[in-house]
C-alpha cells in the first residue's frame, strides 16, 4: 500500500515525550514495562540464524487519515495534551494459536507443500504457553503505568485485556484449557497423551497391533519434530532441536540452526502461570472455532483428534511421497476412519502411532464458552455479557456480546467465524444476518447514550470474505452434536452472510464507532475508514500475532482532547522474556519458563516462512512505522452533555449529643467521559428523625452551580440534633437520582452538676 506518513513535528514530538510517562532506559535483553518507544527487538549481527539484541525506541506517528488520500477523520489540536482526559485504557492481546503439537489432527504434512498451507507448522510452535504467559506478564506490568498520562499527571489504569481471537489452533478442549489457565494464573500442563493401553482395539483410529510411541512415557513428547520417532526415512524437513542437521536430506530449511538437547521434553512440563491482574475478555477466531481455522468439526476429525494415529509426512524430496493421499481426507467432507485405515495399510509410513488423549476432544462454540464461564471470572471472560435474547433464540450458541468497563464508552465483541468451514475459504471471516442485525442494534443504543464504540473481532474488514453460509456444516439437528462438535446449532438462518465491506459500511452510518481493533492478519496495520462525502469514520486497529515474528501486542488508550477530537494512542509492546535467548547447545532440560519464551521469539525472526526476513527487505508482520506506535485522531461524535455519576458522603456513621452538630461532607462528581459541565446540580438532602435537622429543616436542599468533566466538587452541609433528639437518624443525600446516605446515632446531652 503506497501511503503518505505523516511525521511527528519537533514541536510536538518534545510535547510527546513530556506527556509520556518516563520508563528509564532498559538494560539489554531487559523488556518488562518497556514499551516499543524505548526499545526495539532487531537481529544481531550473527550470520546463518539470528540471534536477536535492542536498538533504539521508535517514537509515534500522528494520523488524521488525510495521509490516505481523503478528509481528516480529526484535527491535531495545540495544547492537546494538556487538557486531555482519559475515556479509556486497554491491551489487545491476539492470534496466540495455542497449539497441542502433538495433537493427531494437526496437519505438519501439508506445511511443505507451502502457499496457503505455510502456517500448518511452526518451529517454535511448542513454546506457544510459555511465551503466552510473557506476554501477560507484560500487560500486568503496564496494568498501573500507561505509555501517556491525562491532565494533571493522571495515570490511567488498564480497564481490561481484549483477546481477539485465535487463542487456540486447532479447536480442541484442551488448548482452549490451557488458555483458560493461562489467563487465570493456574499450572498449566501444556502437554497431551494418555497410556493408550485403554484405547487400543476400542478407538476406531486406535487399531490393535500398533506401536505407540512414548506409551511408557505419554508425557514425553510426541511428534514430527523428533526424528527418533519417525518410521523412514530420515526426516530432514522439521526442525528437531536435539539434532537440528541429520546428514544428508534434499530439504532442510533448519540445517544450520542452533541445537537444544532435550527442548521438546521440556516444553511439555507444567508450570504456575502469572495470571492477568485487569478482566481478561475472549473474542471467537476462526482456528477457535474450526480444524485448524478453516473446517467445520466433523465426525472424522473428532475421531481423528482423539485417536492414535498421527498423519505425517516429510518433504516430497526427501520422502518420495507427495502427500496428496492425506490432503484428501482434509477436503472431503465423506472421509471416513476406514479410509483413513486404508491410507495407512497401504503406505504405513504416513503416520505416526502416538498415545491418543481423550481430551484432545473438538468442542462446539456453546461449550467452548461454558469452560470460559466455568470460573465465574470476569463474566465469563466476556461470554456473560451475551444478551439473553439472542442466547434464547440462538440456542445458546450466540458467541457476540458488548459491555461498558466505564460510562461513555461501549466495547462491541462481534464473532466473525465463518462457521460454514469450507477450506481455503472459511479461515477469511464473515457475519451471519442475526448478528449483523444485533451489531446495528447496539450501534444505535451508543448512539441514543451518547457513547463512543469500539468494536472488537478477530477478522479485519479486509479479511471477512468468506462468502459460505453456516448452513454448510451440517445441522445439530440431525446429527450428534457429542459426536460432531462442529455441526451448526444455531437453528436461524444465517442468510444474508455480511462481508467486510457491509459491516465496515454499516459502521459508517453511526458516527459513534470510532474504532475497530482486530488480529487475523498477523501483521501491525491501521487504515483510516471514512463515510462517503467525509463528516465521520472510524480506525481499522490490526494488531501482529504472538504466534509469528513480531510477536508483539498493543496498548490502547482513548483519550477525549477537550477540543471536538479524540485521542487514539496505539503503542506497541514485545513479551517480557528476555531478548538474550540460550546459546546453541544448551540443554533444555534447566531452562526456565522465561528462557523457552526467549527462545521462543528467536526462533519466530528465524522461521523461513513467516519469520522476520521471509518478506523480503519489509520484515513480516511488522508493518511501517505509522502502523506502530501511533497517535490516531478522530471527532469527538459524542454530543454535549454532562455525566453525574457519583455522589459520597462523609462521615457514613458517626454519634451525634443532642443539642450539637457537624457538618456532612458530600462530594459529587461529573464523570471524566462527560462531554460537558454539570450545571445548577441540585442537591436534596433529607432526615429520617424530625429532631435530627440538615439546615435547620427535616428536608433541604443546596444547587452546585458547575462541576466540569472528570471533576468533583464538595460542599459542606449543616447537620443539628435539636436538644430533645433521641435514637437514630439516616441522612438520605440524593443527585441525580443517585443516592447515598449517613447513619447517625443521637446521644442524650450531659447532665449538669
Amino acid at each position: 500500500m503506497n501511503r503518505l506518513r505523516t511525521k511527528v513535528a519537533a514541536a510536538l514530538v518534545a510535547v510527546c515525550a513530556l506527556t509520556t510517562v518516563a520508563i528509564a532506559q532498559a538494560a539489554t535483553g531487559d523488556t518488562l514495562g518497556v514499551t516499543t518507544k524505548t526499545q526495539r527487538i532487531v537481529p544481531d549481527a550473527s550470520g546463518g540464524f539470528n540471534f536477536l539484541t535492542t536498538a533504539g525506541g521508535e517514537g509515534y506517528t500522528v494520523r488524521d487519515g488525510s495521509e490516505e488520500g481523503g478528509t481528516a477523520l480529526g484535527v491535531a489540536g495545540n495544547g492537546r495534551e494538556k487538557r486531555r482526559t482519559s475515556i479509556s485504557y486497554f491491551g489487545q492481546l491476539t492470534d496466540f494459536q495455542l497449539a497441542d503439537e502433538e495433537s493427531p489432527l494437526r496437519v505438519e504434512f501439508l506445511d511443505p507443500q507451502g502457499g496457503p498451507f505455510t502456517s500448518s507448522w511452526r518451529p517454535g510452535e511448542a513454546l506457544n504457553p510459555q511465551e503466552e504467559d510473557a506476554m501477560i506478564r507484560q500487560f500486568n506490568a503496564f496494568s498501573a503505568a500507561p505509555p501517556h498520562i491525562a491532565k494533571g499527571k493522571v495515570k490511567p489504569k488498564m480497564d481490561f485485556v481484549v483477546n481477539t481471537g485465535d487463542i487456540s489452533d486447532n479447536n480442541q478442549y484442551n488448548e482452549a484449557l490451557w488458555n483458560l489457565q493461562l489467563i487465570e494464573g493456574d499450572t498449566v500442563s501444556p502437554g497431551s497423551g494418555v497410556n493408550p493401553a485403554s484405547q487400543i482395539g476400542s478407538h476406531p483410529l486406535c487399531p490393535a497391533g500398533m506401536n505407540v510411541k512414548d506409551a511408557g512415557n505419554p508425557a514425553a513428547y510426541t511428534g514430527v519434530q523428533d526424528r527418533d520417532e519417525w518410521p523412514a526415512p530420515t526426516m530432514g524437513y522439521f526442525w528437531d532441536p536435539d539434532q537440528p542437521n541429520p546428514g544428508p536430506v534434499a530439504v532442510n530449511p533448519f540445517a544450520g540452526w542452533p541445537a537444544y538437547p532435550g527442548l521438546m521434553d521440556r516444553a511439555q512440563k507444567s508450570f504456575k502461570a502469572t495470571g492477568l491482574k485487569v478482566p481478561a475478555y475472549q473474542v471467537f477466531g476462526n482456528h477457535d472455532s474450526l480444524v485448524q481455522g478453516n473446517a467445520w468439526g466433523s465426525g472424522i476429525f473428532e475421531q481423528i483428534a482423539t485417536g492414535c494415529l498421527k498423519p505425517i509426512n516429510d518433504d516430497a524430496a526427501n520422502s518420495g511421497r507427495s502427500g496428496g493421499e492425506l490432503l484428501s481426507f482434509v477436503i472431503d467432507p465423506t472421509f471416513t476412519a476406514q479410509d483413513l485405515l486404508n491410507i495407512r495399510s497401504s503406505v504405513p509410513e504416513y503416520f505416526m502411532e502416538v498415545p491418543p488423549d481423550p481430551d484432545r476432544r473438538l468442542i462446539s462454540k456453546k461449550e467452548h464458552m461454558e469452560i470460559y464461564k466455568s470460573t465465574g471470572k470476569d463474566n465469563g471472560h466476556g461470554f456473560g455479557f451475551v444478551d439473553k435474547a439472542e442466547q434464547t433464540a440462538s440456542n445458546g450458541y450466540a458467541s457476540y456480546y458488548s459491555f461498558s468497563p466505564r460510562a461513555g464508552v461501549r466495547y462491541i465483541s462481534i464473532d466473525t467465524a465463518s462457521e460454514g468451514g469450507k477450506v481455503l475459504v472459511s479461515d477469511k471471516g464473515n457475519l451471519d444476518d442475526p448478528q449483523f442485525k444485533w451489531l446495528e442494534s447496539q450501534l444505535q443504543k451508543a448512539t441514543a447514550a451518547n457513547e463512543v464504540v469500539v468494536v472488537f473481532s478477530h477478522h479485519a474488514p479486509g479479511s471477512m470474505t468468506a462468502d459460505i453460509p453456516d448452513e454448510d456444516a451440517v445441522s445439530c439437528a440431525n446429527v450428534d452434536p457429542a459426536a460432531v462438535p462442529g455441526c451448526d446449532g444455531d437453528p436461524r438462518d444465517s442468510s444474508p452472510i455480511h462481508l467486510g465491506t457491509d459491516v465496515a459500511n454499516l459502521l459508517l452510518k453511526y458516527p459513534a464507532a470510532i474504532a475497530w481493533v482486530a488480529g487475523h492478519s498477523h501483521e501491525n496495520e491501521i487504515t483510516p475508514f471514512t463515510a462517503p462525502g467525509g463528516g465521520n469514520g472510524f480506525w481499522s486497529i490490526r494488531t501482529a500475532a504472538l504466534a509469528d515474528w513480531p510477536k508483539q501486542n498493543r496498548l490502547l488508550e482513548i483519550f477525549d482532547n477537550r477540543d471536538g477530537n479524540l485521542s487514539i494512542f496505539g503503542t506497541v509492546i514485545d513479551h517480557a522474556a528476555s531478548v538474550d535467548a540460550p546459546a546453541s547447545g544448551t540443554s533444555a532440560a534447566g531452562m526456565s519458563t522465561d528462557q523457552l519464551a526467549s527462545l521462543s521469539r528467536a526462533v519466530g525472526y528465524n522461521d523461513n516462512q513467516t519469520g522476520a526476513e521471509a518478506c523480503g527487505s519489509i520484515k513480516c508482520g511488522e508493518g511501517n512505522a505509522d502502523d506502530r506506535n501511533v497517535e490516531l485522531l478522530i471527532k469527538d461524535p459524542r454530543k454535549p452533555k454532562a455525566n453525574v455519576n457519583s455522589v459520597k458522603v462523609s462521615p457514613k456513621k458517626r454519634k451525634l449529643r443532642a443539642g450539637k452538630k457537624f457538618n456532612l461532607v458530600v462530594k459529587v462528581s461529573n464523570f471524566i467521559t462527560a462531554t460537558a459541565d454539570a450545571k445548577n446540580v441540585r442537591i436534596r438532602i433529607r432526615s429520617s428523625n424530625k429532631r435530627v435537622r440538615v439546615k435547620g429543616k427535616v428536608k433541604s436542599s443546596v444547587i452546585i452551580k458547575k462541576i466540569k468533566p472528570g471533576t468533583t466538587s464538595k460542599v459542606r452541609i449543616p447537620v443539628r440534633a435539636l436538644g430533645k433528639a433521641r435514637g437514630k437518624a439516616k441522612i438520605t443525600v440524593t443527585v441525580a437520582g443517585k443516592k447515598a446516605t449517613a447513619n447517625l446515632k443521637v446521644i442524650a446531652k450531659k447532665k449538669r452538676r
